[in-house]
């Protein structure tokens, strides 16, 4: 009986110091909250503008060669002097529009105007000796006819007569010479157009081809662009040129108009000529002007813009929204459209109608990971979308 009592109460002590110990040394709330493993973050999302992402839709492209050049009038003039003398007065000025045949200078023309007027004298004195000799030779052959005068007396009235006639020719020439003269101290525009520069000024004593001021027809305009030799074979004549000239806010439509025969040396290139009727009154010679001449043309075709692709370790390829998630995309190219207002290149394989890309150059992106597109952030978000980029870990492959 007293070996069982004891039993018990060494049973009692023994769970009472274990008790005690778990006491002591067992941990508290807080540091097993501590020691417990923390719940795995949410994965961060990529975020895109709604302008950084493109559908992919059936459209019409265009392969166009770029043409660049300088504008130059199709008609321009030199107004030179036809005869020597000072210049008494310039009727136009630079920007000055002229008709043609409007007097635009003028040459001191009194030297002129004398010689009309000894011209003029000389030519009635021969006149007047034609008359004198004419009589003589009627007289002559008169008395011939009455064998008053032998035939020599008539040849010699004949002779004097031809030689009057030939004075009197002589001096009507020389009178004609005289008077155009004179007429040419008056310079007249050629075409109509802007005298675009004045070489000489009143009171300046110029000679013969003395040039006086350069005139411009800005009406017709023409554009010599180099067309590489292995694109020439699809330029045709008559094919429309959009153009866009510096300092000229709306584009203009030109048409190819001649194509050289042959290569620029050192170039190897085939300039084409490209006739542009002008209208607009901001168009002006020496402008440089950039156009693009559409060599092919296709229609219904899936294209994505140019920014979308990328190229890594000999694959083409796109970033892809599927699911609310990034993925790769390999595709194949086709026809690429370097056109104004973004490139475009035809997509042959990869994707199909109604896929949402990534259309902007955005660097490495993370695969796999969720994307958000802000709604109304425009085309302008680019800068937020390329800082949520920046904070992700490159794309894992």
């Amino acid at each position: 009986m007293r070996r069982a009592i004891t039993g018990a109460l060494a049973v009692v002590a023994l769970a009472a110091g274990g008790g005690w110990w778990w006491r002591q040394h067992a941990p508290s709330p807080q540091a097993a909250a501590a020691k417990a493993p923390a719940p795995a973050p949410a994965e961060q999302p990529i975020e895109f503008a709604a302008g950084d992402v493109a559908t992919v839709a059936a459209v019409t492209i265009s392969r166009t060669v770029p043409l660049t050049g300088t504008l130059k009038p199709v008609e321009q003039t030199v107004v030179k002097t036809k005869v020597p003398g000072e210049l008494r007065e310039v009727a136009a000025r630079e920007g000055t529009a002229v008709r043609r045949g409007q007097a635009v200078a003028r040459v001191e023309a009194l030297e002129y105007e004398v010689r009309v007027r000894e011209r003029d004298a000389q030519l009635k004195a021969a006149a007047s000796q034609v008359d004198q000799a004419k009589r003589t030779l009627d007289n002559t052959r008169q008395l011939k006819e009455r064998n008053f005068v032998s035939q020599s007396a008539l040849d010699q009235a004949q002779s004097g007569w031809e030689v009057a006639v030939g004075n009197r020719d002589a001096a009507a020439a020389q009178l004609a010479l005289a008077r155009k003269a004179l007429a040419d101290t008056v310079l007249v525009s050629p075409i109509d157009g802007i005298v675009a520069e004045r070489f000489a000024q009143p009171g300046e004593k110029l000679p013969v081809d003395g040039r006086v001021m350069s005139i411009v027809d800005l009406s017709r305009m023409e554009i010599e662009a180099p067309v590489p030799a292995a694109e020439v074979g699809s330029v045709r004549i008559g094919k429309p040129v959009e153009l866009r000239i510096e300092g000229v806010a709306r584009p203009q439509v030109g048409h190819i108009v001649r194509i050289a025969p042959s290569t620029q040396a050192g170039t190897r290139s085939v300039p084409v000529y490209i006739a542009l009727d002008n209208r607009d009154p901001s168009v002006r010679a020496g402008l440089f002007a950039q156009g693009d001449l559409k060599v092919q043309t296709r229609e219904g075709v899936l294209a994505i813009p140019q920014s979308a692709i990328r190229d890594a370790g000999g694959r083409t390829f796109v970033y892809a929204i599927v699911d609310g998630r990034l993925v790769e995309r390999d595709v194949k190219l086709g026809l690429r459209d370097a056109s104004p207002g973004g490139a475009r290149v035809e997509v042959l394989e990869g994707l199909v109608a109604g896929e949402r890309i990534v259309a902007s150059n955005l660097g490495a992106l993370r695969i796999g990971a969720p994307v958000r597109i802000q709604p109304g952030a425009g085309p302008g978000g680019a800068s937020a979308s390329a800082t949520a980029s920046a904070t992700t870990p490159p794309a894992v492959r």
